[in-house]
């Protein structure tokens, strides 16, 4: 995998460090990982930031991985030293998404798996050939499930159907210059939505190179009340098979 490109812009651009999204690409680019914190989540932002991390570090997620995850986020607060208002969000969790690429070398496939609304788009010249977890916009207007710092709302990586419901692969060797958009939600949909109407919008997100790029066509577009505003993250990438080649981060 060749990232192309890599950037985000935030819900509100006058404080961009409150973005709850996160991002990252291992340093030989073979793993990718995205996630949006939920804003009524007591810290997402944290939360968000240490679901990519420990997707890079095992691309495992079961049982095992989320109950270690939720003792990371614990160990980084004092519950009795917050406000009871503070100390209940706490108690309630944060929640967040996670989309995580792996490419396969030695089978040269794409192994995604998504929990949550952040979206992966298979692009074959260009062309729309497939998306997960969702295919229509109006899918975005539903509750998707959520990894959840309090470990009680993870039950779902316990149902027999997990795997099933939640992992996608694709074989390289099926498409002609395969390309992957890795989205956060408010921009997935605006893709899709646009892709409905028959405006598609796919060569333009895999042609931006620089963040400015991305910023123009999200703040436009929140103008012109196609998109909604949130934290947005895109990350593109050129599927070669065979090769893992890194691509520093813009």
């Amino acid at each position: 995998m060749r990232v192309l490109f890599s950037g985000q812009v935030p819900k509100d651009t006058d404080f961009p460090d409150s973005n709850e999204d996160a991002l990252l690409v291992a340093e030989d680019s073979a793993k990718i990982a995205v996630s949006d914190g939920a804003s009524e989540s007591f810290d997402s932002q944290s939360w968000a930031k240490l679901v990519v991390q420990a997707f890079l570090e095992s691309s495992d997620v079961n049982e095992a991985w989320v109950t270690d995850l939720c003792k990371q986020y614990e160990s980084l607060f004092a519950p009795a030293s917050l406000s009871w208002s503070k100390a209940a969000a706490y108690q309630r969790g944060s929640f967040a998404t996670l989309l995580g690429l792996e490419f396969d070398k030695d089978s040269e496939s794409i192994n995604a798996l998504c929990v949550g609304d952040s979206q992966v788009v298979l692009l074959s010249n260009g062309h729309l050939m497939d998306a997960y977890p969702y295919i229509e916009s109006k899918q975005f207007q539903q509750r998707p499930e959520l990894l959840c710092s309090n470990i009680a709302y993870n039950q779902f990586i316990l149902e027999p159907d997990y795997q099933l419901n939640h992992r996608k692969s694709w074989n390289l060797a099926d498409f002609d210059q395969p390309a992957l958009l890795c989205m956060t939600d408010a921009l997935a949909e605006w893709a899709l939505r646009m892709e409905t109407q028959g405006d598609s919008k796919w060569e333009t997100l895999l042609s931006i190179s620089e963040l400015s790029e991305l910023e123009s066509l999200v703040l436009n577009e929140r103008r012109e009340k196609r998109m909604h505003i949130d934290d947005v993250t895109l990350i593109s990438v050129l599927l070669d098979r065979g090769k893992a080649d890194d691509i520093p981060n813009s």
